[in-house]
């Protein structure tokens, strides 16, 4: 569409400068420090989270001009600077581009870069008192600076687990990318795995249970044909033969994550079992019936070189209505007229812009609105198959005006989802208003409106922007004190985002310890007057056991949760709560039970609380999870 991601390279240049003439102590004394030294406002937490991350806005040329402090106790690890625009649902294309960018302008100051900065991977440059490094976040290109204590914590994090993954095995690491993948595919979805010969395992989603299908002896090359001793060995690993068809084992979508790894290490098992000598003889081909090819990047396998021109073929000729197949209307001329109208209109952004502004632009409302209505419509003048708008109100104040400016897709009358081809005119429609936009208002920028991404054309008392919902093009008209608001709950996420990879970073930590504890051997999480997580490993599998201290004050939302995931509650027996992962279990297994199992101490926890690891007679260093607070 040509709309502008900016990037402040000159800016994030500058404040590296700064960073590197700062005397760092990376203590909570930097974070005002740092702020004034490169002209920022004064770090403050955000919104309601008075415990965690401060953030400061940085003056950047860009649509959130955020940093954020992140630290633990007084100690601060990293700040986290926002410095390009928010490309539509963390377009990667966009995000690259934006990142190269920035790259460039500081190889022309540094030179070439390291990789990787702080818990984060990409390009880095080492000065003697810090590490500066380019990150692509969910929204944003963000640049990292790092204390050199935390950035040499991350990197050896990076290497045990390059270490932890490369020990599976190749078989290993695709049982449990596999075991992954197909958790994430959707109802009707077909994944084939095929080796030479027509050697195959077939996965098929339905709606209430998985089927795996392995190909027979009758069906594949002659030269790769088996024998009943082969059989014999498909049936005692619980595959099912058949008269006239490939062997099966079904699974129902509700077995739970470790029945469906073990479901996966079968199938690889079967594999084996028919001679397939390594994952490098692999390819894979998934699609949804009826529908679209789904990437298989993730089974790090390459892609059948089969193409599915037909499915395409066949949706494109099977179009409900023949609207769908052709070009969408876009009314653009009226949405130019409105977007001048809206500049022009002197917005209180409340209940009374309702008949003011339908007056003005010639609207009707549909009925009488009430004083607590949350959305009003109207009915527009545009030329499209559902000419409305919408007032969106929180309370008494008017959030947007969304008006619709194209024909719809009608995309609920397709089963599967409208086919590439319909949906590619939506995405043209959007192109034509978006450059009819441009036209009169010259270039936007990529920005926020509400909770959606889009091309922006700000002033001082409105946003205007272009976003395609499920079926059609909308114009928002935006209350500029929402960009506000909603800079406020994107640091939150930020925040969160960055505890929750602390979190991440433990629970890969402690699971390598759990997996590998000897049978008959005792683990420990104890968070001091918090509680302690007791596991114990036996021949059957890893269990575990919240200590009393651990159980208490839980929230009646956090026990209903854990009975409904199979938590044992104390009784008079056993008065502590206990739950158990039973053998065969991936290293994934581990992983999400031991999240699981910690889930509920860690509920507990307040902001300084330390955890400490033992395992049988060893203590492991294990860091705990930062939280933001770095007692500024």
């Amino acid at each position: 569409m040509g709309f502008e991601v900016r990037v402040d390279s000159a800016g994030a240049v500058e404040i590296v400068r700064a960073a590197v003439r700062f005397g760092w102590s990376w203590d909570a004394t930097d974070v005002r420090s740092f702020a004034r030294r490169v002209g920022w406002a004064t770090p403050e937490p955000v919104g309601t989270m008075r415990r965690g991350a401060v953030f400061s806005r940085t003056g950047l040329g860009i649509w959130w001009d955020s940093a954020m402090f992140w630290g633990s106790g007084r100690r601060l690890q990293y700040v986290r600077v926002a410095v390009s625009d928010c490309p539509a649902a963390g377009n990667p294309a966009l995000l690259a581009d934006a990142l190269d960018r920035v790259r460039a302008a500081f190889i022309q100051v540094w030179g070439e870069p390291e990789s990787g900065a702080g818990p984060d991977d990409g390009p880095a440059w080492i000065f003697p008192n810090l590490l500066a490094g380019l990150a692509i976040g969910p929204n944003t290109v963000d640049l990292m600076l790092v204390n050199p204590l935390d950035q040499r914590f991350w990197m050896d994090k990076r290497h045990e687990g390059a270490r932890r993954r490369a020990g599976l095995g190749g078989w290993g690491r695709f049982t449990e990318d596999l075991a992954d993948y197909l958790e994430t595919l959707p109802t009707d979805a077909h994944l084939m795995i095929t080796a030479p010969g027509g050697r195959y395992v077939q996965f098929a989603v339905e709606p209430g249970e998985f089927t795996g299908e392995l190909s027979r002896s009758e069906f594949i090359d002659p030269t790769w044909r088996y024998g009943d001793e082969v059989g014999d060995l498909l049936i005692a690993q619980g595959w099912t033969p058949t008269e006239d068809a490939n062997w099966r084992r079904r699974l129902p979508r509700t077995a739970g994550r470790t029945a469906v790894s073990h479901f996966a290490a079968r199938a690889v098992e079967a594999l084996r079992t028919l001679d397939v000598k390594a994952v490098t003889d692999l390819v894979a081909d998934a699609w949804v019936e009826g529908g679209e090819d789904l990437d298989v990047a993730a089974l790090g396998i390459p892609p059948h070189t089969t193409a599915r021109t037909q499915r395409a073929e066949f949706l494109r000729s099977n179009a409900p209505y023949g609207f769908d197949i052709g070009p969408l209307r876009v009314d653009v001329p009226s949405g130019i007229d409105i977007a001048r109208a809206a500049r022009d209109f002197d917005w209180t952004w409340t209940r009374a812009d309702i008949t003011a502004f339908a007056e003005r632009i010639g609207w009707q409302l549909e009925g009488e609105p009430g004083p607590s209505d949350r959305v009003v419509r109207v009915k527009t003048a545009l030329r499209v198959d559902h000419s409305q708008a919408r007032y969106c109100y929180d309370g008494d104040r008017l959030e947007s005006v969304c008006i619709t400016l194209s024909d719809s897709i009608e995309s609920h009358l397709y089963e599967q989802g409208p086919p590439a081809e319909v949906r590619e005119q939506l995405t043209a429609a959007v192109t034509r208003a978006v450059d009819g936009l441009r036209t009169e208002f010259g270039a936007p920028v990529h920005g926020t409106l509400r909770q959606a991404f889009g091309p922006v054309w700000s002033s001082r008392n409105l946003s205007i922007g272009v976003v395609p919902d499920d079926n059609t093009v909308e114009l928002h008209l935006v209350n500029p004190a929402e960009r506000g608001r909603q800079l406020i709950i994107e640091q939150q996420q930020t925040a969160r985002r960055a505890a929750e990879r602390e979190w991440r970073q433990f629970f890969d930590d402690f699971a390598a310890v759990a997996a590998e504890l000897p049978e008959n051997t005792a683990a420990t999480v104890d968070a001091g007057d918090r509680g302690t997580a007791h596991f114990h490993r036996d021949a059957d599998g890893l269990r575990v056991r919240l200590d009393a201290e651990a159980g208490l004050g839980l929230h009646p939302r956090i026990t209903g949760l854990m009975r409904a995931n199979g938590w044992q509650r104390p009784d008079a027996a056993r008065p502590v709560w206990r739950h158990g992962l039973y053998q065969p279990a991936l290293y994934r297994d581990f992983r999400h039970f031991v999240e699981f199992a910690l889930w509920p101490l860690r509920t507990r926890m307040g902001p300084y609380t330390v955890l400490r690891v033992r395992a049988g007679e060893e203590d492991h260093d294990l860091r705990t999870p930062s939280t933001g607070a770095t007692g500024f």
